[in-house]
Parts: structure tokens; C-alpha cells; sequence
């Protein structure tokens, strides 16, 4: 259920938006430029808005940063039930939906923007497959995990990483002493070999939340990250994509790196089921790309709302 005194970025002001099933999600406003663009992000699984703290801070010097611990992360709450309807990617779609509602109405109505990453790109994808009006005038997705069908030529690939995967994030240790503990743990394996320093230690320090008795757990309990992974296995929005009305803008990791992932893999296929998407690959990143490259991450956001606003502005919107 998470510690409803626990902030992933505790440093920043904070707002609790209610989901309609009794979910309560904290949203982080770094405010340091008012009145810029706004730009709302969403994290991946098993991470927390606070895992993006330095990034977050990099962004806040164009725009004003909105970000948010999804349920099942960070500070946020969840109701009790089954993992798989708790959890089920139209919750996120629809708390992406209540999240968006909640900053535009702080913002007056100004226009938003959005950054969405692997979790938090698949909610938008799902929200925009459901159809009518977005809650963003664009949005930049990072590598979103949407699980294609048995008719794709990927998808002998990606049933054979994420199987694995499902079954790595189940067995997570969940309790630690302290998160430089847990960044000596992580640093130099996996997809954290890559991750620039201070982004490990950002993302330590908000996936865990502190125990009444002392020490730390995983604020995403590896059950909860699990259930979430095994969704993305189950779900249809893949043959939705069709459906979408709103032009998107796809980023996706290096598919020659010898580890890519399986979202590399179909990225693709994806942009093209999707009428006027289109997609940029960083060369040399993988799935974590913003943990490994903020810089050129920030510049790619940087620039699609600059295209946006610049298409906007010739349509008279």
C-alpha cells in the first residue's frame, strides 16, 4: 500500500491527485521557470519520478516540470485486490488521464507537453488507443513496451526476454539498509553499468522507502513490478495502435547494441502502426537511454516541443 508520508522527491513541492479507486498519486511540480512550456514526465516500472531527479532538474531550466509516482511507486498508494486488475494498464492510462487533468487546471489551461518512459509511454499509447480528446498537444515517447501480437516477426524475440524478465523482477531482493547499499549493488550490472552516477543515486534513494523498525524496502514491490511486466505481456494495445488519432513521436535504443531489448526490437513495426508517428533512434543507448545519455535526452524534448509549438502556432492553435 506505500507510506503515505514517503516522497520520491521529497525537495519539491507536492500535490496528491486521487485515482477514482481510492489510488493516491504524488505529483511533483519543479516550478523554476513559471510560465515556460509545461512539460509532464512518466517513469518506467519499478522506478519512481524521483529516479529522474537530476534529469527533471536539466528539463526545469526550459520548462516548468511536472512529473509523478505512478501507483505501485515511489510515494504513491494503491487499493487492495488483485494485481492484475489493479494494476492493469487502463489504471495507468486512466491515472495518466487524472494526472494531466490536475496540472493543465493548475496551469490555467495552458498547453501541455509530455515525456513519457517505457511504463509511463505505455500509458499515453494506451490512453491515446482508447480514443478522444489528449490531455497533451504532444508527446514524446520513450521506448513504450507494448507487446506485439503473434502475426509480428518480433515477437518470438520479445516472449523470449520477457519471460525472463517477469521472472527476475519477482525474485528482486526487496529490503536493503540504505540505498548507497543498493547503488553498490546495482552499479556496473545490467542495464546500470551504464547509468550516469548521479542518476543511480537518484533512483536509489527513491525506490526505497524508509521501514518503521529501520532499514529500506523496494518502494515497487518486486510482486507489484512483476504483475505490471506480465501485463504489458497480456494487453491489446498493440492492435490499437491503428486507432490513434494524434501523431506521436517514437525514441528507441540502439538496435545494434548487443543487449538490446525486445521494445528496440519492434519499435519499428510499432511507429508504423501508428498514422503519423515517427521515430529517432540514439545511438549507442539502450532501454534506460535517459539514465545513460540525460543530455541528449533532454535536447530531443527540448526540440520536439519547439516542432510542436511551431506546427501549433501555423495552425492558429
Amino acid at each position: 500500500m506505500a507510506d503515505r508520508r514517503f516522497r520520491s522527491l521529497p525537495e519539491v513541492e507536492t500535490f496528491l491527485v486521487a485515482a477514482d479507486d481510492g489510488a493516491s498519486l504524488p505529483v511533483y511540480a519543479l516550478g523554476r521557470r513559471p510560465g515556460a512550456p509545461a512539460l509532464l514526465v512518466g517513469h518506467a516500472n519499478g522506478l519512481a519520478a524521483g529516479s529522474y531527479g537530476p534529469w527533471l532538474a536539466m528539463l526545469a531550466d526550459d520548462f516548468e516540470v511536472f512529473a509523478y509516482d505512478a501507483r505501485g511507486h515511489g510515494g504513491a498508494s494503491w487499493p487492495d485486490g488483485a494485481l492484475e486488475a489493479v494494476f492493469h494498464v487502463d489504471r495507468f492510462a486512466d491515472d495518466l488521464a487524472r494526472v494531466a487533468a490536475a496540472v493543465t487546471a493548475r496551469l490555467g489551461g495552458r498547453r501541455l507537453y509530455l515525456a513519457g518512459h517505457s511504463l509511463g509511454a505505455a500509458a499515453a499509447l494506451r490512453l491515446a488507443a482508447r480514443g478522444g480528446a489528449l490531455p497533451w498537444a504532444a508527446a514524446l515517447l520513450f521506448e513504450p513496451p507494448v507487446f506485439p501480437d503473434a502475426r509480428s516477426p518480433h515477437f518470438t524475440e520479445a516472449a523470449a526476454k520477457q519471460t525472463p524478465l517477469i521472472a527476475r523482477s519477482a525474485r528482486r531482493r526487496a529490503d536493503w539498509p540504505s540505498p548507497e547499499a543498493l547503488a553498490a549493488a546495482l552499479g556496473g550490472r545490467g542495464m546500470f553499468r551504464y547509468f550516469r552516477f548521479d542518476l543511480l543515486a537518484a533512483h536509489c534513494r527513491a525506490a526505497l522507502r524508509p521501514l518503521p523498525q529501520g532499514g529500506y524496502t523496494l518502494a515497487c514491490p518486486p510482486e507489484v513490478e512483476a504483475a505490471i511486466f506480465r501485463g504489458a505481456r497480456t494487453a491489446d494495445t498493440w492492435q490499437r495502435l491503428p486507432a490513434i488519432a494524434a501523431p506521436l513521436h517514437f525514441v528507441g535504443g540502439d538496435p545494434a547494441m548487443p543487449e538490446r531489448g525486445w521494445v528496440s526490437a519492434v519499435l519499428p513495426e510499432m511507429t508504423a502502426r501508428v498514422p503519423g508517428a515517427r521515430l529517432t533512434w540514439l545511438e549507442g543507448a539502450g532501454h534506460m537511454m535517459i539514465f545513460e545519455q540525460p543530455e541528449r535526452c533532454r535536447r530531443l524534448v527540448l526540440e520536439d516541443m519547439r516542432r510542436a509549438e511551431t506546427g501549433l502556432v501555423r495552425r492558429g492553435t
